[in-house]
């Protein structure tokens, strides 16, 4: 059982599942560090484009004429990626797919790039280094999870000693540094993910809470803003709902008991309204937001459920207004909102006449 739990722990922290949220935060804290990391080596790569140009008065033998070739290359290659990164950052619902489908490519391209270039000097016995920068700025930059930075890392190492080896017998390559070099870049590949995924784990949970009504643990007024922003062009029904005569409730059985009611309430609406967006809009008020048909949404004017308490059994009854619409800006959203408000109003006015056993009015501040 023991050695199940451990496999089940190693696989989670090499390969770990994330929701769907957090996943596509992860993507685009990534696609963000690729877009920053690829137009600055465009930019320095381009200065020493220039620089080599006038260091040689733009006169080049056949080998400062394949240096000019590579750097150009990686210039170029660089700010391409840095177009399709800030494109694919826009997208409002990048896919997890083709966000590792691109890193991969990015990372293929630089170290077969960095393999090439190393191979020059290595046939002339000199040191490699671009390859080794590729893989400290992957590490720096790229956000693979744990299982693929280790399977491209070994592919990409794997490949750079079969061109040694082809080149010159992998001559004057210490297999054992090199091993270590792969295993180090491989850890630090890994760690830099969990650094971003805990980090991203914790701002989500700081967002939940700030998001979050502390008592009811709807939905609030700032997660209602952030969602408006993103709410368009979609058939949306909107429900306004509040507590009837909730004043008298508290000062009949207390804050406390007026405090649990506004908690099973809460539950009630989500019970009453699956898969929409419920939020406590104020006070005794609350806002539920349905998006598309609802189909299993309830429909009427009024709702009442029994609370248990210390001091009896009170009657809870909800009263609602609907507005349903289709709003195509934050502004109409609002404008909606407004709408069941004030059906919510005409509800309450009905409801709480003399005729229909009511003794008070709600009335507009």
């Amino acid at each position: 059982m023991n050695d199940s739990k451990d496999r089940y722990t190693i696989w989670e922290y090499l390969f770990p599942s994330l929701d769907p949220k957090l996943t596509t935060s992860m993507d685009r804290q990534s696609m963000r560090s690729i877009c920053n990391a690829s137009l600055a080596a465009s930019i320095l790569e381009t200065i020493s484009i220039v620089a080599f140009l006038i260091r040689n008065h733009f006169q080049f033998d056949s080998d400062k004429l394949t240096i000019l070739h590579s750097v150009v290359f990686c210039a170029v290659f660089s700010f391409v990626i840095f177009l399709v990164s800030r494109k694919m950052m826009k997208n409002r619902k990048l896919s997890h797919i083709s966000s590792l489908v691109f890193k991969v490519f990015f990372y293929a391209v630089y170290s077969i790039w960095g393999i090439f270039s190393d191979m020059r000097h290595y046939a002339i016995g000199e040191q490699m280094l671009t390859f080794h920068t590729v893989q400290l700025l992957a590490t720096c930059f790229i956000q693979f999870e744990p299982l693929i930075s280790i399977i491209l890392v070994t592919a990409a190492y794997s490949g750079l000693f079969m061109a040694a080896y082809a080149a010159r017998q992998a001559a004057g390559i210490e297999i054992f540094n090199f091993i270590l070099l792969a295993i180090l870049t491989a850890v630090g590949m890994c760690i830099q993910y969990h650094t971003q995924l805990y980090l991203a784990r914790k701002e989500e949970r700081l967002k939940e809470i700030s998001h979050r009504d502390a008592l009811t643990g709807l939905r609030n007024r700032l997660a209602l803003e952030e969602d408006a922003k993103r709410i368009h062009g979609t058939a949306i029904t909107a429900y306004m709902i509040d507590i009837d005569y909730f004043k008298e409730i508290n000062d009949n059985y207390g804050h406390v008991i007026g405090d649990e009611i506004l908690k099973e309430t809460g539950i009630t609406l989500q019970n009453l309204y699956p898969e929409a967006l419920c939020y406590r809009y104020g006070g005794d008020e609350f806002l539920v937001l349905s998006l598309g048909e609802g189909k299993q949404n309830y429909e009427g004017e009024e709702y009442e459920f029994i609370k248990h308490n210390p001091k009896g059994i009170c009657k809870i009854k909800l009263s609602i207004g609907t507005a349903k619409g289709q709003p195509q800006s934050y502004d109409e959203l609002f404008t909606l909102i407004n709408t069941a408000d004030t059906e919510l109003y005409k509800v309450k006015e009905r409801t709480h006449s003399p005729e229909h056993g009511g003794h008070e009015r709600r009335r507009r501040k």
